[in-house]
Formats: C-alpha cells, sequence, structure tokens
C-alpha cells in the first residue's frame, strides 16, 4: 500500500488574498532552559489544504464539527484538469458511484458544472487551487455545492498522484462552531476489503 500525502505545508503556503499570514510563537523552549518547548499558532482557518464547512457562505449551514466524517474519508477519483472544468467533462463521471473528485491541476468549476454535481450523488469536490471557486464566479460556486452540504477540499497537492481511484481520508481539526479548518489529507492506493 502506498500512501500519498496530499497536504501542503501550512506556513510555506500562500494565504489566500486577504487572509493573514500563518505565524507561529515560540513560548517555551528547552534550548532556553525550559523542560519542554511550547508553541502557539496564529492562521487563517482556510490556509493551505482545508475543508469547507456550509457556514463558511450560509447562514445557518452547519460548522465544521458539525458535518458528518464519513464525507472526509472514503473512496475518491483523481482527475487531471488543466482548464475549465465544464458540464461536458463532468457528465460523464457521474452515476458511476465516484463521490468524492478532486481534481489534479489548475481547472476550475464554471457554475454549470457546480450545479450538475450538486444534483448527483458526489458529496466532496477537492482542488489544488486555494478555492474550488474562482474570479466573479468563486462566491456562487460555494453556495451551489454548500447549500447541499458538498464538501470543498481545497489546497490540495497533487502532483505526485497518477488519475485514478483511491481511498482519501481528510479530517478537519475539531473546532466547534467556525466555518472551516485546515486538515492533513491522505490518499492510499490499496485497502484490505475488512476496511472498505
Amino acid at each position: 500500500m502506498r500512501i500519498y500525502d496530499i497536504s501542503r505545508e501550512i506556513f510555506s503556503s500562500t494565504p489566500y488574498e486577504g487572509d493573514p499570514a500563518p505565524e507561529t510563537h515560540l513560548l517555551r523552549s528547552v534550548k532556553d532552559g525550559h523542560p519542554y518547548s511550547l508553541s502557539s499558532v496564529s492562521m487563517c482557518l482556510h490556509t493551505a489544504t482545508h475543508i469547507d464547512a456550509p457556514s463558511h457562505y450560509l447562514e445557518d449551514g452547519k460548522a465544521i464539527d458539525e458535518i458528518s466524517l464519513k464525507k472526509c474519508i472514503g473512496p475518491c477519483m483523481v482527475l487531471e484538469a488543466g482548464g475549465v472544468i465544464d458540464e461536458g467533462y463532468i457528465a460523464p463521471l457521474l452515476g458511476r458511484g465516484a463521490k468524492r473528485l478532486l481534481f489534479k491541476g489548475k481547472g476550475v468549476l464554471t457554475p454549470q458544472a457546480a450545479r450538475l454535481i450538486a444534483e448527483s450523488e458526489v458529496i466532496m469536490v477537492g482542488t489544488e487551487n486555494p478555492t474550488v471557486g474562482y474570479g466573479e464566479h468563486v462566491h456562487e460556486i460555494h453556495r451551489i455545492l454548500l447549500e447541499k452540504e458538498i464538501l470543498p477540499l481545497e489546497g490540495l497537492n497533487l502532483k505526485d498522484v497518477p488519475e485514478g481511484n483511491y481511498y482519501l481520508v481528510a479530517l478537519p481539526l475539531k473546532l466547534e462552531g467556525v466555518e472551516g479548518s485546515p486538515c492533513r489529507a491522505v490518499l492510499m492506493d490499496y485497502l484490505p476489503a475488512a476496511v472498505l
């Protein structure tokens, strides 16, 4: 079994425009004579690899601690997508049992493609981009997906992952009442049948 770490390192990741850069603060250090080292972190919850909860865009949407972890663990499909991801690209993928779609490359969803996904069995959409939407459509695409509780998994690192079927584990931190969370996302190319 091979495990692919598809997360981005937090401190070296470029923040989304307008978001604060992550910072670490050393509170105690063994080097300075303390019996232990201790640090704190300050960051936007949408830095590097992260999951958006419905409350990111919807006033009454679920917070990150309320989403079902079943959506964050399970079979997925990694697909090359270097340009516009429109309904013609999406339609053949649906109805084949793929509930988690991860797009490798700089491909961007159109609102029409997002609507098609929202009407399907898909429960998570992943992207290497910092956001699942783009340009003037960024808010619309988020709302289309999040209204159906389809979770955006954003800021992935899929450069070393071939297209294909995998098992995804991408768990958000248990942060009560907030609209998103960083996560450590991994793909496995094989799991024993007993685990599936």
